[in-house]
C-alpha cells in the first residue's frame, strides 16, 4: 500500500483486513471482493494488490459516508435506496449500482 492510501485509512479511522472473517463468509454473495462493516474494511485474501488498492479506495468512501451520516442512518438509507430501485423494476445488480453511495464510491476508486 502507498503512503497516500495509508493516510486516507488513518484519517477515516478505518481498519483494513485482508481476508474475510469466518463468520462473515456464509453471508457474502459469490462475487464479493470487499465489504465495509462500520469502519472495518474486509478484502478477499486472494485479490492481487493493484485490485485490492482500488477496492480499498471504494470501501474507504463508504467509511467516510458512515462517518458523515452515522452508522444506522447510512445503512438505513443504503437499504432504502436499494429497495426503491428494486421496486422500480431494476435487476439486483442494476439496483445496487444505482445506489447513490455506490456511485460515489465507484468515483473514489481512481487516485486523485
Amino acid at each position: 500500500m502507498n503512503a497516500e492510501l495509508e493516510q486516507a485509512i488513518a484519517a477515516a479511522r478505518a481498519k483494513v483486513r485482508l481476508r474475510f472473517p469466518w463468520w462473515l463468509r456464509p453471508f457474502l454473495v459469490k462475487d464479493v471482493v470487499a465489504i465495509t462493516l462500520g469502519r472495518r474494511i474486509y478484502v478477499a485474501a486472494d485479490v492481487v494488490e493493484e485490485r485490492a488498492i482500488r477496492f480499498i479506495r471504494h470501501e474507504l468512501a463508504h467509511v467516510r459516508q458512515i462517518n458523515r451520516l452515522g452508522l444506522l442512518r447510512f445503512y438505513w438509507r443504503y437499504l432504502r435506496e436499494y429497495i426503491t430501485n428494486r421496486m422500480r423494476g431494476m435487476s439486483p445488480s442494476v439496483a445496487y449500482r444505482n445506489i447513490s453511495f455506490e456511485i460515489e464510491a465507484v468515483a473514489a476508486e481512481e487516485p486523485v
